[in-house]
């Protein structure tokens, strides 16, 4: 029905690289506290090591900016805050268990940024594009099962739903590349190299002519 689909490309590369690096002030604060040396940077230590952490993890929400809708992704970003918050309460309030709170608190982190780019890459999904005139309009029996927020064609979202088939999300955007006007669907929740049945989508538009 004139859909086409578009590779996407994240480029893990500098993602795993920012990571990886991440990993070796954290093994440094463990060896401070173990140790019972340099405790005093070991505050300094974590912070470079969630700093890093951190960074990576809006590197690939970035790539894949829908993914901030996904329920899991969602959860995830809120029980990283909540670390963030009490590793820096922890720094403050300066008790006697201070440096080893924040040794724990950056392997949570730790482990839930690396859960998260997980979940990313393996729900990468797909993107679909196809043309548009800019006389059409979007109509509710056209997106059956969508929460249409405009039928007016525009560089922003304009419907979106979830898609229970595959445990996933989709949303519709407008995008206007050298003059061309454009419909971009894009789905969250399954493998990139997964053929995506755009059926389940509902997607119900004329045929381009």
């Amino acid at each position: 029905m004139g859909w086409h689909r578009k590779d996407i490309e994240l480029g893990l590369g500098p993602i795993a690289f920012l990571y990886s690096w991440s990993l070796i002030p954290i093994a440094i604060s463990i060896l401070m506290l173990v140790f019972d040396k340099y405790t005093e940077y070991l505050f300094y230590a974590c912070l470079s090591a969630l700093a890093l952490q951190s960074v990576s993890l809006y590197l690939i929400i970035s790539k894949r900016k829908i993914s901030l809708h996904y329920d899991s992704i969602k959860k995830r970003l809120i029980i990283t805050s909540l670390i963030l918050f009490i590793f820096m309460f922890s720094q403050f309030t300066n008790t006697e268990y201070s440096s080893s709170i924040q040794v724990i608190v950056a392997i949570l982190f730790s482990y839930y940024i690396l859960n998260t780019h997980q979940i990313i890459t393996d729900n990468i999904g797909s993107t679909y594009e196809r043309p548009w005139n800019v006389e059409e309009q979007l109509s509710k029996q056209e997106l059956p099962n969508w929460d249409v927020h405009s039928y007016i064609f525009g560089q922003k979202l304009l419907a979106d739903r979830k898609v229970p088939e595959i445990g996933g999300i989709a949303r519709i955007s407008g995008q206007v590349d050298d003059e061309k006007l454009k419909l971009i669907v894009d789905i969250f929740g399954h493998k990139s190299k997964d053929e995506f049945d755009f059926s389940l989508l509902q997607i119900e538009l004329k045929s381009v002519e």
